[in-house]
């Protein structure tokens, strides 16, 4: 597809193509290339008249066949005209100079591009739906009645006018609970983009290989009878419930060996202390007790008694998982999706946040943390900063430098 934006719009398609109707605008029109592309060359021609269009401005959308050559020829036809191309995130970047979409929905759009899983996708679409604008206008409409309940007791403070401070407290402590679940949301979003990492650990030849095979459903990693296969650390990327999910395959944490395993065992450590879940996988024929390990802060742990078929009972809190049976691989896989979606949040759970909208908040939320209702003047301008940073969340006030960063990472159609 090739897109025009702008009040010159039609006059440059109808340069490039024969039989384009402007005043039939929102119709797809069969049309003819015009130039050196031959006879029979043909497009659907879409014009839309400002300002029921995506960018609100007068445009039309020709749509090729795809031929790199033809598309080419028409962008090159197309700057002959008077046409210039577009920049990165030009098209949506007019969509909000013109009111079509607010800040925060033209970077779901971006985001809706990038998604790389379901989780990434609905996130988007609640974004560009306006829903992270709704709830972001609920928190600015009660920091603007408090606002005016402050100035309302400096302004006619000599008519005997006494806000209770208390009031304006309780709704600033709303706010700041609404802006920390905002912020929450940011983190799992976070999360979820750069992937739940999983790290499977535990003693050499506990079958950690072969889950990590299972759970990718192809074979990455080797798998041999013999202990100590794995010296190092294998990472591969896939899908869990939605959720992108990065899985690590680690060493055996055995005792002794050589300088090679010394270092295998020294990176499974310096895997676990990045997992945001850890399988433990303990052998069922083992004498020895399990593996006792440290994750970081808020790491989550699932205990697994794998080799479940050659012997019996497991512990309480451990699964029993066999390879070559099959037992117990259906309820892991549930609880490993179970954790996973709880770690980056539900479809239903707040909506999540980006980094840029993350700090935005944070600072608004210290404006709110540092006000005092015992003395109106500085808790009004402290309720002001807070609402100075909303509005330059949701674009309602625009600064070169937060649009640059905005569409810097757009691709170029969009």
């Amino acid at each position: 597809m090739v897109r025009l934006s702008g009040s010159e719009a039609a006059r440059i398609a109808g340069a490039v193509c024969s039989g384009l109707d402007p005043d039939r605008p929102w119709r797809a029109q069969l049309v003819e290339l015009s130039g050196d592309l031959g006879p029979g060359e043909r497009a659907v021609a879409i014009p839309y008249r400002a300002p029921r269009s995506a960018t609100g401005e007068d445009m039309v959308e020709l749509v090729l066949h795809g031929s790199p050559f033809v598309v080419g020829r028409v962008l090159e036809r197309c700057v002959a005209a008077g046409a210039r191309p577009a920049a990165p995130g030009e098209f949506t970047r007019r969509a909000v100079a013109n009111g079509k979409l607010d800040l925060l929905q033209a970077e779901a759009v971006r985001d809706l591009v990038a998604a790389e899983t379901r989780f990434e996708y609905q996130s988007a679409q609640r974004q560009l739906s306006g829903e992270l604008s709704r709830e972001l206008g609920r928190v600015r409409g009660e920091l603007i009645a408090t606002l005016a309940q402050l100035e309302a007791g400096l302004d006619f403070a000599a008519q005997g006018a006494d806000p209770d401070p208390d009031i304006a407290m309780r709704c600033l402590a709303r706010v700041g609970q609404e802006i920390d679940r905002l912020v929450s949301g940011g983190e799992r979003r976070e999360l979820a983009r750069g992937g739940v990492r999983v790290v499977l650990v535990g003693a050499p030849n506990a079958g950690k290989s072969t889950l990590f095979n299972r759970l990718l459903c192809r074979p990455r990693a080797i798998v041999a009878d013999a202990p100590g296969t794995t010296r190092d650390v294998l990472e591969a990327t896939t899908e869990i419930d939605g959720v992108k999910t990065v899985l690590v395959d680690t060493a055996g944490l055995g005792v002794g060996g050589g300088e090679v395993e010394r270092e295998g065992v020294a990176r499974a450590g310096a895997a676990l202390a990045e997992a945001h879940v850890a399988v433990v996988l303990w052998p069922a024929d083992t004498a020895q007790g399990p593996p006792q390990l440290a994750l970081p802060p808020g790491g989550r742990r699932l205990l697994v008694r794998s080799k479940a078929d050659l012997a019996p009972g497991g512990g309480e809190g451990w699964l029993r998982v066999s390879a070559r049976t099959g037992e117990g691989f259906a309820e892991l896989e549930a609880r490993l999706a179970s954790v996973v979606r709880e770690l980056v949040g539900h479809e239903d759970g707040p909506v999540a946040v980006g980094a840029r909208h993350r700090r935005a908040l944070e600072r608004a939320r210290a404006e709110l943390a540092a006000v005092d209702t015992g003395t109106p003047e500085l808790a009004a301008e402290g309720v002001r900063w807070a609402l100075a940073a909303l509005e330059e969340l949701v674009g309602e006030v625009l600064t070169e430098d937060v649009l640059d960063e905005v569409f810097a990472t757009f691709c170029i159609g969009k």
